[in-house]
């Protein structure tokens, strides 16, 4: 997915909430975003709103000097998250289709983007993904999919939302796929890295890997090589959240084996997806 006009001023809403996380006085949040602006100009619009904007948070990290803005948020959302894990288990193991409740609850958690959406009401989350559900949905296809599948690689998203995304992961475990997780190499917004998988006990249900970049989503010119041959052999691929899904969506090297798991936060992902904005959508790539 290429990059559109509405795209620029997220790239710079989401540095000041960076820097507004971080707690950078006003002055010196002045001085980044102007600077951004100049460096904002030489951005390639055919690149991916993900790529762009990890350019630009990455280099107001490098300008104020702050590594991990959000090192805190995230361990409340991770604790946030961890208290309702008994009641999603329970939403799961009483529902007629205990694979499809799964993939309802973890898109849920999809709500947790502080890069986004600065609060989040998780129980109206929770609530519109149970009861309106998906308004693109290939659960049948890829429940055929999955059937032959033995190893699933799961991108990750964001701190907190991989306790529901366990959730996910431990259905799949118990139909005896092998899961491999993946996560962030090091500190971008509000993305999980190893330290939230580790906290949150991902480790106990998946191998756990990283993507080798702390970029937004995934990059396939920035990603090492170890990581392009694991996302080039998988057997299926479940890509959770905006970012993976503004990454992915056109590549050839994962179509048809991938499938998008995101609530739609913005207009431009709504219309590449033929969704509308606030859907959730569990669609094919």
């Amino acid at each position: 997915m290429r990059s559109y006009i509405d795209c620029v001023h997220c790239y710079l809403k989401q540095v000041v909430t960076c820097m507004n996380n971080a707690g950078v006085d006003e002055n010196t949040q002045y001085r980044v975003i102007y600077e951004l602006m100049d460096y904002v100009k030489g951005f390639d619009r055919n690149d991916t709103p993900a790529e762009n904007s990890s350019m630009a948070i990455l280099k107001a990290y490098e300008m104020t000097g702050v590594k991990d803005p959000f090192e805190k948020a995230k361990k409340e959302s991770n604790d946030l998250a961890l208290s309702l894990y008994p009641r999603l288990k329970e939403i799961v193991k009483n529902s007629e289709d205990s694979l499809y409740h799964a993939l309802k609850v973890a898109v849920a958690g999809n709500i947790i983007d502080l890069g986004i959406n600065r609060s989040y009401d998780i129980d109206a989350a929770l609530q519109h993904s149970l009861e309106t559900g998906f308004s693109k949905d290939d659960y049948e296809r890829f429940k055929k999919k999955l059937q032959d599948t033995k190893e699933v690689l799961f991108l990750g998203d964001n701190a907190g939302e991989i306790v529901f995304d366990k959730i996910l992961v431990e259905e799949l475990v118990r139909r005896g796929k092998k899961v491999i997780f993946a996560v962030k190499e090091g500190p971008v917004l509000n993305d999980a890295t190893m330290q939230d998988a580790v906290y949150v006990g991902m480790d106990k249900v998946a191998e756990l890997i990283t993507t080798g970049s702390n970029f937004l989503g995934i990059s396939l010119k920035r990603v090492p090589e170890t990581f392009l041959n694991r996302l080039k052999t998988a057997e299926l691929i479940l890509s959770k959240g905006q970012a993976n899904y503004e990454s992915l969506e056109s590549e050839e090297a994962v179509k048809g084996r991938i499938y998008f798991l995101l609530k739609v936060k913005c207009g431009e992902i709504g219309r590449a997806a033929g969704a509308e904005l606030g859907d959730v959508v569990f669609m094919a790539g």
